[in-house]
């Protein structure tokens, strides 16, 4: 008989300070001492049925002190080089557990591997927030989705027509994509059901090939609130479901707008050093759907150049089962 492994696992929700709000995701603890096939881990994040499922790959069958951890992210049929909120639970999950390096009394910093890159995390006790400065590798595609293709698919057609502007394609990394769709107002986003264009293979390579991840970011820009940050209110859908927060799709939204604000001139909403601009949103996604999520995100702009230099995701989650898992 083949020897059975026992592996310690637990679920947050994300973004949220709240149980049974935000977005679930699953972090299963893998000791040095234990290998797991690829097989194994996308058989994990089938049975858990998240959207993402963290494989986190510990020191030892315990929480081991050491400032860094790496970690591999699967959703349900692939894996993914790397997303939002699988970081954030993670980060926080880490910082709670007092794993990294204490600054002060409130603030332990770390460092989380993913297949995209090394990501530094900050993790709050005090405020019981995460805070992470993410690998990017933005990309405004050539084409936009068209109107056409909206309708096609099967989009309400009060939401077809109350599209705002145009709805580019952006990339926060290679392999992450998403078409960004603007509308006017909340009661316009509530209409939103979930549905895939048809986009064809005829975005930027190398940020978008047969097998990369493509979702739909619809939403609502609300402003400049008192404390200097852009309000969104957002929803993504990928197909027939839909994500109740979304962490690479906030940060590509962001990186979009920042873009466009400081094409346009926009610098009351902007701080920052000389050559460099910094701009801050806030983002509601998931109410919809009674998960609600609240998302932070900053972006780095220099001034010359127009580019992305830094990007930074914060949340919060909060655990909500724990236990056993054998393979």
């Amino acid at each position: 008989m083949a020897q059975t492994s026992r592996l310690p696992f637990v679920t947050l929700d994300v973004f949220t300070k709240d149980r049974y709000a935000g977005n679930p995701l699953a972090v299963v603890r893998v000791p040095q001492s234990h290998a797991l096939s690829q097989e194994q881990k996308q058989i994990i994040a089938r049975e858990f049925n998240y959207s993402e499922t963290v494989i986190l790959h510990d020191e030892e069958s315990e929480y081991a002190p050491g400032a860094s951890r790496t970690i591999d992210i699967f959703m349900t049929d692939a894996e993914l080089p790397f997303a939002g909120h699988p970081t954030i639970g993670t980060a926080c999950l880490l910082g709670a557990a007092g794993i990294g390096k204490v600054n002060d009394e409130s603030q332990i910093e770390g460092t989380i591997v993913t297949k995209a890159g090394p990501i530094p995390f900050r993790y709050d006790s005090i405020t019981q927030a995460a805070y992470v400065e993410v690998p990017h590798n933005v990309r405004i595609h050539k084409r936009y989705l068209s109107l056409a293709e909206m309708a096609k698919v099967g989009f309400a057609k009060l939401l077809c027509e109350n599209i705002v502007g145009p709805s580019p394609f952006v990339s926060i990394v290679k392999g992450m994509t998403f078409a960004l769709i603007q509308l006017p107002s909340n009661e316009i986003l509530s209409t939103v059901t979930t549905g895939q264009p048809d986009l064809g293979d005829d975005l930027d390579r190398p940020w978008h090939s047969e097998s990369s991840f493509l979702g739909i970011y619809f939403f609502v820009n609300h402003g400049i609130r008192a404390n200097g940050t852009v309000s969104l209110s957002t929803r993504m859908v990928v197909g027939s479901l839909e994500d109740p927060a979304t962490g690479s799709a906030a940060l590509a939204l962001s990186a979009y707008l920042a873009m466009q604000m400081l094409q346009d001139h926009s610098t009351s909403d902007m701080t920052g050093a000389d050559e460099q601009w910094t701009s801050r949103f806030e983002i509601e996604q998931g109410f919809d759907m009674g998960r609600a999520s609240r998302i932070e995100t900053e972006v780095w702009l220099n001034r010359t150049t127009k580019e992305v230099q830094k990007i930074a995701l914060g949340g919060s989650a909060v655990k909500v089962m724990e236990g056993h898992l054998s393979i």
